[in-house]
């Protein structure tokens, strides 16, 4: 869903560069030609991180972390919750919340994939230090599938 939404704001900037270019050619005016220049700098930056993401999970091109991680909730002030998985120095961004207590000092074994160019949280699961599975965004996809 979110790969519709980038492609959607993608397509919607190369629209407003059609019109204010078509504006532009009309009037000759600098305001306009910068407003050219934006929709041309928006559409570039927001169709390749769609382009980005989708050549990614079209080619299945994932990475994988392992190792030892924590969470942190993300919560915005808009509403939106998102989780953090921290592994060390290095942190990824991913959509479901875990239904096990999470936050300061509670450190679990975990795995997560991620695309590979765009770096985003496709799935996670997380493991007791007796490797007993806790948490798993794969078990709820299969669940839906089936």
């Amino acid at each position: 869903m979110e790969i519709v939404f980038y492609w959607l704001i993608g397509l919607l900037c190369l629209g407003s560069l059609v019109i204010y270019w078509r504006e532009w050619r009309k009037t000759r005016n600098r305001v306009k030609l910068g407003q050219v220049v934006l929709a041309v700098f928006a559409s570039v930056v927001v169709l390749g991180m769609a382009g980005m993401e989708t050549y990614d999970r079209m080619t299945t091109n994932y990475i994988v972390e392992t190792g030892e991680c924590y969470v942190v909730d993300n919560h915005s002030s808009r509403g939106s919750s998102n989780v953090t998985l921290w592994f060390g120095e290095r942190s990824y961004g991913f959509k479901e919340i875990p239904d096990v207590a999470y936050g300061p000092g509670h450190v679990f074994t975990c795995r997560a994939t991620m695309t590979k160019q765009f770096q985003s949280g496709i799935d996670y699961e997380l493991r007791s230090e007796e490797g007993q599975l806790l948490f798993s965004t794969y078990s709820q996809k299969s669940k839906k599938t089936d």
